[in-house]
């Protein structure tokens, strides 16, 4: 399985974690079990492949043989991904897993089981994969993904080896923008900025149309509120509205159940796309607000004389029309409100009043 023609370098801003990688890979001292933390968009289900394909390959990972183009395209049969079915990785799914487990490699000299989201576990599938883990075959390899290490279980972490991703430095994103996609260079200093770190993120601005459109409606709400207009109610059915749009999206979707879990049923489908759609109405929110912090933030620093370092770069030129001196201290206090709103999604709250609460604070504030 060693090799030294792996396609590591090709994750863009993990130096350190694909160092390690190509190390064990090139030396044939994979772990049996790894677990990569790290935001989400920071390059570890693209890592996990990578991972899969060099395990795979008699070369460690040529990146050009069969098996490797078939990890790529999520075809290889002696590579499976394990995603959570709604908001969960359910007990069915890890007993097929462990139906699997025994079976032999059928194209290549490793299994592996790449698990998208650790968190996902509730107490039954937990304790279930936590059997899978201790002692599996010698050719099966697990690759587990986590945004966060402090909410996977410690009896997970400790049979792992962990390797840390960190967020994707803006010049890096933008580069890859540039590259990949043919966006000027301030579209990819303004998606990288945006992205917070998140090249999955960045690269869907580029993609995707539909984003984009959201994103300029986001910023038009925050010239209103900075103006003092703007009427909270509808405000806050608008942006409900939008996400209500991108979660149901979601769930139309949302892929069959895997093979073993079809028998609990439609009712148990609809439960799973009701989760997908309610996560994805909330990611769509946590965004917009992300739009929002990000404007009133860039107005503060123009109107405190630091335009160079505005988020918003395609939009500068509305900035320095817009902000004034003398409001720098309310633009502060209303990107501290929308980072409080923020932090109040995850919780389970009514979204609707939360975001009604937000939009009269920040018309007291404006």
């Amino acid at each position: 399985m060693a090799g030294s023609n792996t396609g590591f370098h090709e994750i863009a801003g993990q130096e350190t974690a694909s160092r390690m990688l190509a190390a064990a890979v090139t030396r044939d001292r994979a772990s049996h079990a790894y677990l990569f933390i790290g935001p989400e968009g920071a390059g570890k289900l693209a890592a996990a492949l990578e991972l899969a394909a060099a395990l795979c390959c008699e070369a460690g990972g040529c990146g050009r043989c069969g098996s490797c183009l078939k990890v790529r395209r999520g075809t290889h049969p002696d590579v499976e991904v394990i995603s959570p079915v709604g908001a969960f990785i359910t007990v069915e799914q890890i007993r097929q897993v462990n139906r699997s487990l025994y079976l032999f490699p059928g194209e290549s000299r490793a299994r592996v089981f790449i698990i998208t989201d650790a968190t996902a576990f509730n107490a039954e599938s937990a304790n279930a994969f936590l059997k899978t883990l201790e002692e599996p075959p010698g050719f099966v390899k697990f690759i587990i993904m986590a945004d966060r290490g402090d909410r996977v279980l410690p009896t997970i972490v400790s049979r792992c080896q962990t390797i840390r991703f960190d967020p994707v430095r803006p010049a890096v994103i933008g580069e890859r923008l540039e590259r990949e996609f043919a966006v000027s260079a301030t579209m990819a200093q303004t998606y990288a900025a945006i992205s917070g770190g998140n090249l999955t993120l960045a690269e869907s601005f580029c993609r995707d149309q539909d984003l984009r459109n959201r994103r300029e409606r986001y910023i038009e709400i925050g010239m209103e509120l900075a103006r003092g207009e703007g009427e909270p109610q509808a405000l806050a059915t608008e942006l409900l509205a939008m996400a209500e749009k991108v979660g149901d999206a979601a769930a139309d979707g949302r892929e069959e159940p895997p093979e073993g879990f079809a028998e609990a049923g439609a009712r148990q489908r609809q439960q799973d796309a009701h989760r997908s759609a309610t996560a994805a109405r909330k990611r769509e929110l946590d965004q917009a607000l992300q739009v929002l912090q990000s404007w009133f933030r860039d107005m503060m620093v123009v109107a405190s004389g630091a335009p160079e370092v505005i988020t918003n770069r395609d939009y500068e030129l509305e900035l320095e029309q817009e902000a004034l001196e003398s409001r720098s201290g309310d633009y502060r206090r209303a990107a501290e409100a929308v980072n409080a709103a923020r932090r109040k999604l995850g919780y389970n709250i009514d979204l609707e009043l939360a975001l009604l609460a937000l939009f009269n604070q920040l018309q007291e504030v404006m």
